[in-house]
């Protein structure tokens, strides 16, 4: 019977991803730096073993470019890494607003986020910062993310919020948070002061060694049909998730364009899997929290 809901679930969901799939993917996420500042007791960075790099210039523009003819309705300068440490970021984002009509956004541990660098961002044109934060106290806070201190990161908030509103800019500032004892406690210290709170759930990052006796109804990822993501040496990875690069789609050149990567043949492949509630036969798939509508029989160690 699980199998036949994964089945019905996965065909009835991925048809209407199919219907709404254009050539182009409709958010591009471009990793223009996998190196991090934090150590968070909820992210396998310090599992990955690719080479901690930068996006070349050449590649970057190349993206933006063909970003500009394909016209997505998002631009993500972020991915496995803290997008402040790349000291160009701010002239990423004009040139992303400058050649592009897609929204242009960064996810942020906001540890990095002085005054100087908030104002050159948004005169860069950013259109929305989410910071993450985790814990609902300081104890809490810097328990998950060392050696980020806590009263820091909510200083840099306010700073950036200050800044945004002395120029007037409509730069949204968000907040998310997936680990904390207390959601409330955790809205006090921001609130009324960003623009948004989003809590999620804390995920498996696909291993199985997170997962006891994983088990549910299936359901397609919509990340195959809506999102394209480059990591920094210009592969193309089958998801945000994929922190390792375990599974690449495709390759970004001088000859390899995205829309040719995201209606080839192991884009097809994976969707049909998720069609078919197959995804047991992708390795990242297989275990990870994103590929069911629920978990019957689930347990994540990171969780308890």
């Amino acid at each position: 019977m699980q199998n036949l809901s994964s089945l019905a679930t996965c065909r009835l969901v991925a048809g209407a991803y199919d219907l709404a799939c254009g050539r182009f993917p409709d958010v591009v996420r471009i990793e223009t730096t996998n190196a991090c500042n934090a150590k968070c007791v909820i992210c396998p960075h310090h599992k990955m073993a690719r080479p901690v790099r930068r996006m070349d210039n050449r590649l970057f523009a190349q993206i933006i470019d063909e970003c500009a003819v394909g016209r997505p309705k998002e631009i993500h300068l972020h991915n496995f890494g803290e997008p402040l440490l790349d000291k160009a970021l701010e002239g990423r984002i004009r040139y992303a607003k400058q050649r592009t009509s897609a929204r242009v956004k960064i996810f942020s541990n906001g540890s990095l986020v002085t005054r100087e660098r908030a104002r050159a961002m948004i005169e860069a044109g950013l259109d929305e910062i989410k910071i993450s934060m985790d814990g609902a106290t300081r104890e809490e806070f810097q328990r998950i993310r060392p050696p980020l201190k806590y009263d820091q990161v909510v200083q840099n908030i306010k700073d950036l919020v200050a800044v945004r509103n002395e120029m007037g800019a409509a730069t949204r500032i968000r907040f998310a948070c997936c680990s904390t004892s207390d959601k409330e406690s955790t809205m006090q210290s921001l609130e009324n002061l960003v623009d948004g709170f989003s809590f999620g759930k804390i995920h498996n990052w696909h291993g199985p060694e997170e997962t006891i006796e994983v088990g549910g109804v299936r359901k397609p990822c919509s990340r195959l049909w809506r999102t394209f993501t480059v990591l920094a040496d210009g592969n193309v990875a089958l998801c945000c998730l994929d922190y390792d690069g375990q599974v690449i789609l495709g390759r970004l050149d001088e000859k390899t364009r995205i829309e040719k990567i995201w209606n080839n043949d192991a884009y097809q492949r994976v969707r049909r899997l998720h069609r078919e509630a197959r995804q047991a036969e992708l390795s990242l798939c297989r275990y990870c929290t994103k590929a069911f509508l629920y978990q019957s029989k689930s347990k994540l160690s990171r969780a308890a």
